[in-house]
This record gives structure tokens, sequence and C-alpha cells, in this order.
């Protein structure tokens, strides 16, 4: 059942056999232990799990890595599973052996079959996007840094740095790794890469920006990283992926092995919008940063949400508002300070009275999966809720809730099965219904938010659906 399993055999079988793990190396192998890291390079599935045979080394996030491992030198089998909708487990342990697909087993989305040997490195990673998966070994020799002062040479201050194109939304690029403020030309280029193509090389210690430009055109650059520093004597490894709605960058690098985070163009813009939830209040108008000369939203009104709007980037710390009546500056409603994150999409969700406005800044990383539905829920009521979103006609007195969340807070994304569900909504650790069931469909690909707000009785609350509830 959605059995996608493949396996490519890559290099030459040096052994007799397959080993399910080897702890020393073959005899046959003498030198440095190889070493083996995955990578989960696809942007539109839920976490995926690596296995060498059926060892489970961990869950990967899009966009992660393993640690790098040593391992015996032989040959080996790889493995990626996940849990697809319809698997009975949500924990990916391996599988049995005997190629029947057990209820604790997930489904195994590709193999690969690769020979390590002494001395050498690889990175496994899997590649594409959902329905056309692949996975792509890159082999290397260990590159060993010269630490010594004894042989007459000072010891090396370099870094060696590796970088990997793995967006198939990106054509063919030049990727340039120069100093800050370097005036490029084409000749100043790394490597021209496509997707699936990697380099390395041994470069000095120091500060650098990563440009990522069309072949030839580094006047012309897709992406501009902001600087960082390279250490001597450490690996670093560059993913060069898509954005994948995580934030509004269309292009992110992702740092991996000795150093960690995502680096953003230095042009990424950063966007808000406004969720209207303040019932019996009119529409409202927002400034932003005592610019009265025109709305930051103009005519909010109520139990909507306003399109993103671009954040000054002076102001993406500590953005001042203003909320007024529409039309009407001159009457102050309530004021705010939200701090957001250079890159980012937020939603502002303003909720409460005339008399007293409040508002609740709730991150939008809405990176689409193409196997299941996405929703989280906001509490804008003034009470603690418990939030069920079960298949339709569930007893919710026989389960535990989805989500429980304190007044004027916000849940995460959870994943589910795309299908008909029950929304309810109870006074927290009761069975008291106060809104519900109200049911609804979630599809794959679905992002969905569900927003409680009061209505001033405590034995009802309301709920506004947005995102994708919306089309």
């Amino acid at each position: 059942m959605h059995r996608l399993s493949r396996t490519i055999f890559v290099a030459a079988v040096a052994a007799a056999a397959t080993a399910c793990d080897r702890d020393s190396p073959s005899d046959d192998n003498p030198g440095a232990r190889p070493i083996v890291a995955a990578f989960n390079a696809v942007p539109d599935m839920r976490a995926i799990t690596f296995l060498r045979e059926e060892e489970v080394w961990t869950a990967l996030e899009f966009g992660t890595a393993t640690e790098f491992r040593d391992v015996g030198a032989d040959q080996y089998d790889l493995n990626f599973d996940t849990a697809l909708p319809g698997d009975k487990t949500t924990a990916c342990a391996g599988h049995d052996g005997d190629d029947v697909k057990d209820s604790d087993e997930c489904t195994r989305l590709a193999s690969q079959s690769i020979n390590v040997i002494a001395d050498h490195e690889y990175v496994v990673a899997l590649l594409g996007a959902w329905g056309n998966l692949r996975v792509q070994v890159y082999d290397k020799a260990v590159y060993e840094f010269d630490t010594s002062t004894d042989d007459g040479d000072p010891d090396e201050e370099t870094a060696e740095v590796q970088f990997f194109h793995w967006s198939d939304d990106l054509p063919e690029i030049d990727v340039y790794l120069a100093r800050p403020g370097a005036n490029l030309s084409p000749v100043d280029s790394r490597a021209t890469l496509t997707s699936g193509g990697e380099f390395h090389a041994v470069v000095d210690d120091g500060d650098y920006v990563i440009t990522l430009a069309p072949v030839g055109e580094p006047a012309n650059p897709l992406f501009t990283s902001e600087t960082f520093a390279l250490e001597e004597h450490t690996r670093v490894a560059f993913a060069i992926l898509p954005g994948a709605g995580e934030g509004t960058s269309s292009i992110k690098v992702v740092r991996f092995r000795d150093q960690a985070g995502t680096l953003l163009d230095r042009r990424v813009s950063t966007e808000l919008r406004f969720a209207h939830l303040a019932p019996d209040t009119g529409s409202f108008d927002v400034y932003a940063e005592d610019d009265y000369a025109q709305p930051f939203v103009a005519a909010l009104a109520e139990a909507t949400i306003s399109p993103y709007v671009t954040v000054p980037g002076s102001a993406v710390a500590d953005l001042d508002l203003d909320i007024t009546p529409a039309g009407n500056p001159g009457v102050l409603l309530g004021r705010e300070q939200v701090d957001l994150s250079r890159g980012e999409r937020a939603t502002f969700v303003l909720f409460g009275s005339a008399g007293r406005l409040d508002g609740l800044r709730v991150p939008d990383p809405f990176r689409r999966v193409a196997t299941h539905a996405r929703l989280r829920a906001i509490n804008a009521a003034a009470a603690s809720l418990d939030f069920f979103v079960v298949r339709t006609g569930s007893n919710i007195n026989t389960l535990a809730p989805t989500m429980q969340l304190a007044a004027t807070t916000a849940g995460g994304l959870n994943y589910f099965d795309p299908e008909r569900y029950d929304i309810v909504l109870t006074r927290a650790g009761t069975d008291d219904i106060v809104f519900g069931p109200h049911t609804v469909d979630l599809a794959a690909g679905g992002i969905y938010t569900v927003v409680a707000t009061g209505t001033g009785d405590l034995t009802s609350a309301d709920a506004l659906l947005l995102d994708d509830f919306a089309n």
C-alpha cells in the first residue's frame, strides 16, 4: 500500500553480501572509517526517517541532516521511511524484512544500496517531490587539515566547504563564495550547478557572502546571503533549497555539519497580515510607525483577514501599530508593538472590545505537504479551551483533545489525514461544548486555521475559519 520503494546500486560492489551493521573496518579496507550523513531535501512532505539497513538514525524534517557518523567499511542498504495517510503507525522503526507491510511499519519511500570505503565520506540525499522522489549519493575523499606546527610550516588557517544544489525550482546557477563587498565577475564563480549538483573546496577562514546567480550574470543575483564566518579547521555544508512557503523567500541556504541555521537573502522582505476578531467594534484602520499619511491596512471589517503587507525593514524588530476606527484617525482604539523575524510571514490577531483591544502575533510557516492537511488553532477567547478535530461522528467524551490552549495563545500546525472532520470546542478539562460540532473537509496540501473567539457568554464561543477554509 503506497509502496514506492526502489533500490539503486551505486559504485562497485566490494562485499559479497549486505551487512546489517559492522562496527569496525573490514580487513581489506584499512584506514579511517567511512563517514555517512543523510539529508531531507523534499519540500512537500512531512518528516522522513533515515535508516541504515533497519537501524533508525533520526526523523528528518525538510531541510535538515543527520549527524555525520563513522561506520564500518562495507555495503549498506540506506532507507527512507515516512507515515502516509492510512498507515497505522506514526513512529517509523524499520521493517522486519518479510516484504509484508505490517501495522507497525511506515511506508518505505526509497532505498539505495551503497558501498562505503575507508577515508571517504558520503552524503545521501532524498530529492524531488512527492510522487517523484530520487536518492542521490555524494562521495568524496576525507580532507585532512594540516594542524601541525612542528614541520616548519604554520598550521592551515582554512575551512572546507561543500555546496549542494537541491532545488528543482531553480535553473542552472553560478555559485559565488566571496568576501563581503567583492565586485563579482563571471570568472569568480566557484561552480555552475544544476539541480543535484555539488562542489567542494578548501578556503581561507574569515567572513564570506554567498551569491547565487544565473550563469554569467552575477550583477543579477537570485540570492545574496547575509555575511557569515568560516572558522579554521571546520567543515561546513550548504544546501540550496526552495523556500517552500516557510517564509517570504523563494530560496534559502541551510548550513549543516559544523554550522547550523538558515542564511537569508539580504533583500528578503517581512510580511504581516491582520485578523479582525473584536465583535461589535466596526471596521479598523491600522497605522504603522506613527505614519498617519495613509493606513498600513485600511477599513479592516469585523471577522475578516487582510492581505499580507510588507513591513519596513527598519521596523521589523519593533513595529509600532496604532488601531483606529476606519476613516477616523483622531480616535485611538489601541496601540501595539510587534516583534518579527526577518523573512517571516505572520498574522496579528486583534480581539477584545472597543474599550480594550488586544493583539496576538502568530507566525505563518505555511509549507504545504502534498500528502496531508495542516491545521492550527488560535484561542482568542478569554478562557482556556480544548479543541477537538475528530473524524465526523466521533464521540469526543472518549477522546483526548487534539489541542489544549490557554486564553490568547496559539498552537502549531498539526498534520491530518485528508478526510472529513468535526470541529468541537469545550471548556478546558470538561465535556461542556461551547462550539460545534462543525463539519469540515481537510484536503491534502491544505493549510487551515481555526480561531476561537469570545461571545461574552461563558457557556458559548464562536470560531472563525481562516486560510484554506475561506476558499
